[in-house]
């Protein structure tokens, strides 16, 4: 392994190691009581160390991949002639099954939504970031629709399925939190194609 492969790895196990922490910590005093030395200490790091890897306690939560990259990477490599939202079923499945391969991570994903769910000043902060998505997943679907990524109808659809997700995920973790994530992408999917289509 190379060194930066080495310095690469040791990076994501302390992001890793604080953000867990954290979530530790979060579940014992809860996210307004949890100040930063306090997660820091229990990850064994400075403060400087977590201000390094997270700006904010809000983004150590909405740190991880969000829905627009995992599912951009998966929406690119469906058939361009693949019907939009038939595309986008299938890119939330294999998102899925990506999370399922990797220990915890549905549960951290579910520990998340709980936090955005309750805590308003995390909830403030993701819709700051999804009001500037990330180019990749509106090149993805404007390339589905033949249209500009800057078009009104592009941004109208990038914002339905990620105010779509964004509410599925929302329903997960505060209403149905043992709701099957494939079956649930799957309901919001035919809630868009059954409600929206002309």
């Amino acid at each position: 392994m190379t060194p930066q492969g080495l310095r690469e790895r040791k990076k994501l196990r302390t992001r890793r190691e604080i953000r867990d922490a954290a979530y530790r910590l979060f579940a014992e005093q809860g996210f307004e009581a949890t100040r930063v030395d306090r997660i820091a200490a229990e990850a064994n790091v400075s403060t400087s160390t977590f201000f390094r890897y997270f700006p904010t306690k809000e983004d150590l939560v909405l740190s991880e991949d969000t829905p627009a990259r995992p599912l951009s990477v998966e929406l690119a490599a469906r058939p361009v002639d693949e019907p939009v939202l038939t595309a986008v079923r299938h890119a939330i499945h294999a998102c899925v099954t990506v999370a399922e391969g990797e220990p915890g991570a549905l549960e951290r994903a579910r520990h998340r939504m709980e936090l955005i769910a309750s805590v308003p000043s995390v909830r403030d902060r993701l819709h700051e970031t999804m009001a500037r998505p990330g180019d990749d997943l509106a090149e993805s679907l404007a390339a589905r629709i033949g249209r500009p990524v800057d078009s009104l109808e592009t941004r109208v659809l990038l914002g339905a399925v990620l105010g779509a997700f964004r509410e599925a995920l929302l329903h997960w973790a505060g209403v149905e939190p043992e709701a099957d994530a494939r079956a649930l992408a799957d309901r919001t999917i035919d809630t868009l194609a059954r409600h929206l289509s002309a």
